[in-house]
């Protein structure tokens, strides 16, 4: 039920959006009752031209209005750019956003990709981001309050009455001159979800208030010059539009598509009809939505070319990294925008007069085959779209074959040449951006998120919504299946329907056949090679933790450098950083995030250094500190003198006992492992615990047998043993096990540190890993998070539980430089969970931890 539990509690939101759009379907089923196909077609082809170029001019000013949000924010984050550079970039943002939807995060990606190249760091895009985010909803809200307070809206009475949606206004209206009094008022930092923000100047609230109110009322505007004159007031219509907006943003569904149709159907059916209302809403989502989205996707493909020309040097090829991060999601939306078109088309009937022209020069089977083959590529890229952006080399080659397919299937259907247009462009987009899609796949790797599903689901049920109503004249037969002829639209959308849902089934049952996502394939002995190889020219000592085979390894496409992670529950743990090549270290950070995406898990980093934190930051991923490494220079570390005299008093008590130390090489330690057994195990009687793992090596025969062991005999038995990892030559060495049996010389253990780091020096290794020491350096900051006040007073006093200072004193005796340790993850209220997963992880399950 535990692990039940954390999968619904994810499922409900995208359940919430399904059911949503699915209501917005039955909504619209409902009120279109009265108006058939052809009517509604003729309808939004007779929309008179000067309505249509008014849109569209509107939609222009609207756009370059939009770009004063981010002229705004640059402002408020006291950066300066040129304003044609702010104003191309936000006007690229906004016309993803609003197809694509999750505003502040797809538009703040396209943002990243041209800000960061202009100098803008991290911490001023954030600003930004905020700003505008701000602005967005200064407008809405005072617009709202207006159109509500004024009784404009009364549609929304089929919502809430009158006298509530009134009061709602005036609470609205309140909030934001609550708002601008704020910024006239309040000039100290505001701390917000653990960050500290300033409030903008009251000039600079009050313009933001006056550009979003503008805004809002030109997005309105292109609506209202669509719809049939007469028959509502602005007003009337404004008050509806924000509302509709509202709640499909709040459904989530892309572009809030149908939801918002649906809701400005109920809302404005006080004064027109839905016969009058639906053709401008169809001709408002292609001029308002489609047409910019396409203008964006052209241009950044234009810019994505721009870009490859001018990668001459590192500076270019950290560009080309920023755009590759972009490049997938914007195709993948794209793939999958092309695919739903294709189904939409293959449910709604063909022109008469091309398929007329196209009967004189085909045979009936070659387009009763195009429209079946069309609607079957549009099922396979609205799936491939998946892949495409998890950057599957596989998904984008079988995604360009599609493509290719439905441009013929396009043309030899019904000449539907804008299709073939569309999908020429997404063709060329993929074509230029080959290089993002750099992730091997022997298969498509199919396993869909809940996002996924929902919205692969949507698009068919729209399908199927759209067909039904475009041939609900026709009454349905068994042998409508079977009916060949020219004008069988309906019979072509039934075959076609079962074709496309046969795609998305069998993709969706291989999906469910694969293993389950908390099984972890213990590495082959190739595996384990090849991570040798990439351990050798890392240099790392604690990658050698991948010999316990306790563990999985994500490779990177070329087997130079690995990731090696556990799963507890749905959190996927790495234990460090890539290991291996530097060059794969951002690639794999990526890999490994989005693979546990893709399986609806958490991803995780433990104990990675400070050395790649910008690399987890591009990921998406924040941090805490866990604590504190130990590092022994051995180039300064000696046992003579009075410094050392602590070391030397260790060195010789051990001999006074009769203690001897050697190292064992490792061909050499099989005939050792009865003796090592018997002190592990009486070791671990007299610890009462149970054998840990992942993070630290527990008893393992062929694992010890890997390296160099350690050992201090006395009368011919093993008292004491390490085994040890030796890093690249003259450079890092540590160890892992140290065990010591209960009868072994007192200062066994201080003995067989100071012998160890003794002879590593003389074996030319520049360092000695002490290990860590957990919540040491954990001070509070000066407005300190609820885990850096928990981590303290932990360190501070929980010596009882767990010997935090004991440990650190221990390590310190061996004058360390002490290297800071992080854990990173992907930010919000999952840090305790996460930490108990990985407790669990290292212990061995939820189960040992409670019978410690």
């Amino acid at each position: 039920m535990d692990a039940l539990g954390p999968r619904v509690r994810r499922a409900l939101p995208l359940v919430a959006t399904l059911a949503a759009f699915l209501a917005a379907l039955e909504v619209l089923r409902l009120e279109l009752h009265a108006v058939s196909w052809p009517a509604l077609s003729a309808a939004v082809a007779a929309t008179p031209p000067w309505r249509l170029g008014a849109a569209l001019l509107l939609t222009a000013l609207n756009y370059a209005v939009l770009a004063g949000y981010d002229v705004l924010a640059f402002e408020y984050a006291k950066k300066a750019l040129p304003l044609g550079r702010i104003a191309a970039a936000a006007v690229l943002a906004y016309a993803v956003a609003h197809s694509v939807g999750f505003a502040m995060f797809s538009g703040a990606s396209v943002r990243y990709r041209f800000y960061s190249r202009w100098g803008v760091t991290g911490a001023e895009l954030a600003r930004v981001v905020v700003s505008y985010s701000l602005t967005f909803w200064l407008g809405l809200l005072a617009l709202g309050g207006l159109s509500l307070v004024a009784g404009a809206g009364a549609g929304a009475a089929a919502i809430a009455p009158p006298a509530v949606g009134a009061a709602i206004g005036w609470a609205l209206l309140a909030a934001v001159a609550a708002f601008l009094a704020a910024t006239a008022i309040v000039r100290a930092p505001v701390r917000v979800a653990g960050h500290e923000w300033t409030l903008p100047a009251p000039g600079l609230a009050l313009r933001q208030l006056i550009v979003s109110t503008v805004d809002w009322t030109l997005a309105g505007a292109v609506l209202f010059v669509l719809v049939p004159p007469g028959h509502v007031t602005f007003a009337a219509l404004i008050g509806a539009y924000l509302v509709a907006v509202l709640a499909g943003m709040v459904s989530h569904v892309p572009g809030g598509l149908g939801v918002f149709e649906g809701l400005m159907v109920l809302l404005l059916r006080p004064w027109m009809t839905s016969v009058d209302l639906v053709p401008a809403l169809v001709a408002y989502r292609v001029i308002y939505y489609l047409l910019p989205f396409g203008l964006a996707l052209v241009g950044l493909v234009i810019d994505e070319g721009r870009q490859r020309r001018a990668h001459l040097g590192q500076a270019g090829r950290w560009l080309s990294g920023v755009a590759g991060e972009l490049a997938p999601r914007i195709l993948a939306a794209s793939s999958f925008f092309a695919g739903a078109v294709l189904l939409f088309s293959g449910a709604t009937p063909a022109l008469p007069g091309r398929l007329a022209w196209l009967d004189r020069l085909l045979p009936l089977g070659v387009i009763e085959a195009s429209h079946f083959l069309g609607s079957v590529v549009g099922a396979a890229l609205i799936v491939l779209a998946q892949g495409l952006s998890r950057r599957l080399d596989a998904a984008y080659y079988l995604t360009a074959a599609f493509v290719i397919a439905g441009i013929g299937a396009s043309l030899l259907k019904g000449v539907d040449y804008e299709e073939a247009l569309l999908l020429l462009v997404v063709l060329i987009a993929l074509l230029r951006m080959r290089r993002a899609f750099d992730r091997r796949a022997a298969a498509v790797d199919l396993r869909f998120s809940g996002a996924w599903l929902a919205a692969i689901v949507g698009t068919l049920a729209a399908s199927w919504w759209l067909g039904s109503f475009a041939f609900k004249h026709v009454d349905y037969a068994n042998d409508l299946w079977w009916r060949f002829e020219l004008r069988g639209d309906a019979s072509r959308f039934l075959r076609a329907t079962v074709g496309a849902s046969m795609v998305v089934l069998v993709a969706a049952v291989a999906s469910l056949l694969r293993p389950a996502p908390h099984e972890v394939d213990e590495p082959t002995a190739s595996d384990l090679d090849d991570a040798a190889a990439a351990i050798a020219r890392d240099g790392s000592t604690t990658a050698n933790l991948v010999f316990l085979r306790d563990k999985g390894l994500l490779f990177d496409p070329a087997r130079q450098a690995f990731v090696m992670y556990g799963v507890q529950g749905r959190t996927w743990v790495a234990m460090g950083g890539p290991v291996g090549e530097a060059s794969a270290t951002p690639g794999l950070i990526r890999q490994f995030v989005e693979r546990a995406d893709a399986w609806g898990a958490v991803p995780v980093f433990y104990e990675i250094g400070p050395e790649d934190m910008h690399r987890y930051a591009d990921a998406g991923l924040t941090f805490v500190k866990l604590g504190e490494e130990a590092k022994v220079d051995l180039a300064t570390f000696t046992i003579e003198g009075g410094r050392g005299s602590k070391f030397r008093q260790a060195v010789r008590r051990l001999e006074r006992d009769g203690g001897t130390f050697r190292v064992v090489p490792p061909e050499e330690v099989p005939a050792l492992m009865p003796q090592l057994r018997d002190v592990s195990s009486d070791w671990l009687r007299e610890k009462a615990g149970a054998e840990k793992g992942f993070s630290l090596g527990f008893f393992d025969e062929a694992y010890l047998a890997r390296f160099p062991v350690a050992v201090v005999e006395r009368g011919g038995r093993v008292q004491a043993f390490c085994n040890i990892w030796p890093g690249a030559a003259g450079g890092e060495l540590s160890l892992d096990l140290m065990r010591y049996a209960s009868d072994a010389p007192k200062g066994v253990m201080d003995a067989l540190l100071v012998h160890v780091m003794l002879w590593g020096r003389a074996q030319g290794y520049r360092s000695f890993a002490l290990g860590m020491a957990p919540l040491a350096g954990v001070e509070p900051a000066p407005v300190p998070s609820i885990w850096q006040r928990l981590a303290s007073l932990a360190y501070k006093h929980g010596e009882r539980v767990y010997a935090f200072q004991g440990l650190r004193a221990f390590k310190q005796k061996f004058d360390p430089v002490w290297e800071p340790r992080y854990l990173a993850y992907p930010g919000g209220l999952q840090l305790p969970k996460i930490l108990a997963d990985v407790s669990a992880l290292i212990a061995g399950g939820y189960r040992q931890i409670l019978l410690k």
